[in-house]
């Protein structure tokens, strides 16, 4: 199977709203329509969404001119999701803290770990279902930090070196078959 790892478009950051109900701003709904018209995106056969407002906006402005099928799991939720604390200043501390392992969760969210078997279980899932339906090109539409975890998995990269160059909207594509990313995030190939 092939799998494009999408990254949502950027958010309208409101500390006064919990993360996971940020939307995306005028800025990223521009951006994520010009993504869903790359051939990658296009040729989807089915899109699944984390359940967070900004994945799903995103999910949601590449499925309808391409006339794909959106499922949703909110086992693709950022590692951080169920918590409601806002990093305001701190954040880039806090990330750097929390790859390098200084702090194990980030606002008493999961650990990396859990994250990463959670999310590698939803993709497994995925996989599975998709492929018995034939299925064989899925779109996955995730957050940054679990993103980087997971495609590092297949890379030689580190999962902050990915979350570095990662950008809102991108996409990583990933051939489950040989393991091997062919196209990785902030690149072109």
């Amino acid at each position: 199977m092939q799998l494009i790892l999408i990254r949502h478009s950027k958010t309208n950051v409101d500390p006064k709203t919990p993360i996971c109900q940020w939307g995306l701003s005028e800025e990223g709904i521009s951006l994520a329509q010009k993504l869903s018209n790359e051939p990658e995106v296009q040729s989807l056969d089915v899109i699944y969404s984390s359940l967070q407002t900004k994945a799903l906006e995103t999910a949601l402005i590449l499925a309808k001119p391409n006339a794909i099928p959106i499922k949703t799991d909110d086992n693709l939720t950022e590692v951080t999701s169920f918590t409601k604390e806002h990093f305001g200043y701190k954040y880039t501390q806090n990330v750097s803290d929390f790859y390098s392992g200084k702090v194990l969760r980030l606002a008493n969210g999961e650990s990396a770990d859990e994250g990463l078997k959670r999310f590698n279980e939803a993709i497994e899932m995925i996989e599975k279902v998709e492929t018995a339906a034939g299925i064989f090109k899925a779109g996955i539409v995730s957050h940054g930090n679990i993103l980087s975890f997971y495609t590092a998995q297949f890379s030689d990269l580190t999962p902050i070196q990915i979350e570095q160059r990662i950008q809102m909207p991108d996409y990583a594509i990933l051939d489950t078959r040989s393991q091997k990313i062919t196209k990785m995030f902030g690149s072109d190939k």
